[in-house]
């Protein structure tokens, strides 16, 4: 089966994508961002490329597909605008391996 990828995040993320041939989605609400996602979901994107901010919105989401194949959630982005949802889950990730978080 052939998968598609898609990139989900602000204008200035996706644009350099978009030169690339990849599907991408700029979400005006929360609402959207859910739809679109659920959508890519249905469609079969095999990676689903997802600006930093917009993955606590759907935190949800990404959790009930944690343990699947496809789709591959991928977070990217934007560490300024506050606490990045990658780290905060590789910390957690961490903490269970080690027990402790050593970052």
């Amino acid at each position: 089966m052939n998968y598609e990828i898609c990139v989900i995040g602000n204008n200035a993320l996706v644009f350099p994508f978009l030169q690339f041939g990849f599907k991408s989605y700029v979400p005006t609400s929360e609402k959207a961002l859910r739809e679109y996602l659920q959508q890519a979901i249905s469609d079969n994107f095999g990676i689903i490329y997802i600006e930093d901010s917009y993955c606590f919105m759907v935190s949800d989401i990404l959790d009930r597909y944690k343990d699947k194949l496809t789709p591959i959630f991928v977070p990217i982005g934007a560490p300024e605008t506050g606490e990045s949802f990658s780290k905060k889950k590789i910390s957690e990730l961490m903490t269970k391996a080690v027990g402790m978080d050593i970052f």
